[in-house]
């Protein structure tokens, strides 16, 4: 089975860029892997996302993630991505959702380990959010959101299950 690396934080930071080129230096670097870029998934969701999200929206987000990064595990050496979990749990949380997002967390504490790097970008060291029709573009969210995953993570960070490294860029 393989591993993730994995770029977090909220809207704007510059995840499937980040995403995207770590895909490329990986394929030039290690030829002989098979390297997969999972990114943009919250595209398919059929639910309104961001500050309108339901909780089922947020249900989807959450399983869909789990879902496309396990099975990716399965053919790829290395798959890289644009959010994780984590990700999804902290905007369920940040939305007011509490409870599903507590039920999330205990669901995540097991699946951390597929983790290998986490990229967490913050908000102040990369602002590159704009209107883009899908984004969410209120800093307050934003920010909020942010605050949540760095709760988040230190949480599961701490625990028996994830044994990758998580760099704050």
């Amino acid at each position: 089975m393989g591993y993730i690396i994995s770029f977090s934080g909220s809207q704007g930071t510059g995840k499937s860029t980040s995403a995207l080129r770590k895909n490329i230096d990986l394929n030039m670097c290690y030829p002989e892997k098979t390297i997969h870029l999972l990114q943009n998934l919250e595209l398919k969701c059929p639910y309104e996302i961001n500050q309108g999200a339901s909780e089922y929206a947020q249900q989807w987000l959450f399983s869909n993630q789990m879902n496309q990064e396990m099975d990716n595990l399965a053919y790829f050496d290395i798959v890289v991505t644009d959010r994780t979990v984590v990700d999804v749990i902290a905007y369920t949380y940040a939305l007011g959702f509490q409870s599903l997002a507590a039920d999330m967390l205990a669901c995540a504490q097991s699946h951390m380990y597929v983790y290998k790097k986490i990229y967490f970008k913050k908000i102040a060291n990369n602002n590159f959010n704009f209107d883009n029709g899908i984004r969410d573009t209120d800093l307050k969210f934003r920010s909020d959101v942010e605050d949540s995953m760095l709760i988040q993570y230190e949480h599961l960070l701490t625990g028996i299950h994830f044994h990758g490294e998580i760099y704050y860029v």
